[in-house]
C-alpha cells in the first residue's frame, strides 16, 4: 500500500508540473494534456525500473564486473549452485552436459585467438562438438579458428546468466561500488585534444543556427560555450593527465635531496677556495718575474762596473820612506803593480831577486 501511494503521488506531482509548463509552450490543450501524460509515464517507468534494480542484491555489471576479477571457478560455482541436473560434471573453467560443454570466459575486454583456441582445444580433450562460451565480446578474427576445428560454438552474454540466476535467487550480495566524482577526471576528459573537432562542429553549428531562429541568446550562449572548449582543448590543458609529474616524488628520498642541497653550498665553497689560490699562485709568480728581472738588470750594471774598475792598474795605498842627501826622510808613496801571471806585485818581485 505504501509502494502504491508513492507512484500515484509521484504520477501526479509530474503530471502537474508538466501541465502547467506545457501550457506556456503550447497551444492546444490536446497537445498540453498528451505531453504531461507521455512524461508522467516515463516518470513512472523510471521509477519502477529503479526501484526494481535497487532490490536486487547486485546489478548486472556489477556481477560481470565481479566474474572478470575473479578465477572462472567462481562463476562456475554460482552456477552449480542453481542448477538442479545431477548429470553435469562441473570443472574449474567449464560445465560438462551430456551433450554440450560450457566455458566461463568472463573477460574484461574481448575474447581473443589465444583464449578461444585454448577452449577449443579443451573442448576437444572433452569430446564435446557444442560450446557455449559465456563472456561479454568474442573477437571476429577469433572465429578463423573454427575452420581448424569441427565443432559449433555460440557466445553467451552476462545479461542471459544474470536473469537466469535471478529467477532461481542465486544471485550473490555484492556490495555496491560507490563511485566518487573526481574534478581532474572529469577535466581531463572534456578538455581532451580528441574532442577539439566535437566542440569546434557543434559551436560553429549553434552559432549559425542562432542567426536563423528567434532563440538568438540560447544558441549563442551554448555555441560560444563549445568555442571555449575547444579552445581550452589547444592549451597545455588538453594534453593531461593532470598531476603525471607526481610520479617521480617517490624515487627520491627527503633525506637526499637534502645532503644533496647540502652539498651544493661546500662544492661552491671548495671552486672559490681553489680559484683564490689559483689566484695567489698566479700573483707570486707574477711579483718573482719582476723580481728576478731587477736582479738581472742590477747584476748587468754590476758587471759592468766590476769590468771599468778591472781595466785600470790596481795602485798600492801603501807609503814608503825615502832618505834624501840631506839626510831627511820622506814619506812617498809605494806604487806597487801587481802581475797578472803570478798575481805578485813588482816590488815584491825584485825583493826576491835581491835577496840572497
Amino acid at each position: 500500500m505504501a509502494k502504491f501511494v508513492d507512484y500515484a503521488a509521484l504520477a501526479v506531482i509530474t503530471f502537474l508540473l508538466t501541465l502547467v509548463w506545457a501550457t506556456v509552450i503550447l497551444d492546444t490543450w490536446a497537445a498540453v494534456f498528451a505531453v504531461a501524460a507521455a512524461a508522467t509515464l516515463i516518470v513512472l517507468v523510471t521509477a519502477v525500473y529503479i526501484k526494481r534494480g535497487r532490490n536486487k542484491p547486485c546489478s548486472c555489471d556489477r556481477l560481470t564486473v565481479e566474474c572478470a576479477v575473479r578465477p572462472p571457478s567462481y562463476l562456475v560455482g554460482l552456477i552449480k549452485q542453481a542448477a538442479s541436473n545431477p548429470a553435469c560434471e562441473y570443472g574449474n573453467n567449464y560445465i560438462l552436459t551430456p551433450d554440450s560443454v560450457i566455458f566461463a570466459a568472463v573477460r574484461l575486454s574481448a575474447l581473443g585467438l589465444n583464449d578461444l583456441n585454448n577452449l577449443l582445444t579443451k573442448a576437444d580433450e572433452l569430446n564435446r562438438k557444442r560450446i557455449f562460451v559465456i563472456t561479454q565480446s568474442v573477437d571476429r578474427r577469433a572465429y578463423q579458428l573454427l575452420q581448424f576445428h569441427e565443432v559449433r560454438i555460440t557466445a553467451v552474454k552476462m545479461r542471459a546468466v544474470y536473469r537466469w540466476l535471478s529467477k532461481r535467487n542465486a544471485l550473490p550480495d555484492l556490495k555496491r561500488v560507490k563511485t566518487k566524482f573526481s574534478f581532474s577526471a572529469f577535466f581531463e576528459t572534456a578538455l581532451r585534444r580528441s574532442n577539439l573537432k566535437n566542440y569546434l562542429f557543434s559551436g560553429v553549428i549553434l552559432i549559425s543556427v542562432a542567426f536563423l531562429t528567434p532563440l538568438k541568446i540560447y544558441y549563442l550562449i551554448f555555441g560560444s560555450i563549445s568555442l571555449l572548449f575547444a579552445l581550452l582543448t589547444l592549451t597545455p590543458l588538453g594534453k593531461g593527465p593532470f598531476g603525471g609529474d607526481k610520479i617521480f616524488d617517490g624515487l627520491c628520498s627527503e633525506s637526499a635531496e637534502s645532503d644533496k642541497n647540502a652539498d651544493i653550498p661546500s662544492e661552491k665553497a671548495e671552486d672559490s677556495a681553489a680559484k683564490t689560490s689559483r689566484d695567489r699562485a698566479v700573483a707570486t709568480d707574477a711579483s718573482d718575474n719582476s723580481s728576478s728581472a731587477e736582479t738581472s738588470q742590477k747584476c748587468g750594471k754590476d758587471e759592468t762596473d766590476c769590468g771599468a774598475e778591472s781595466s785600470q792598474p790596481a795602485q798600492s795605498k801603501e807609503k814608503t820612506c825615502t832618505t834624501s842627501q840631506d839626510g831627511n826622510v820622506s814619506a812617498q808613496p809605494r806604487k806597487e803593480y801587481f802581475s797578472e801571471s803570478s798575481g805578485k806585485s813588482e816590488s815584491e818581485t825584485e825583493e826576491d831577486k835581491n835577496s840572497p
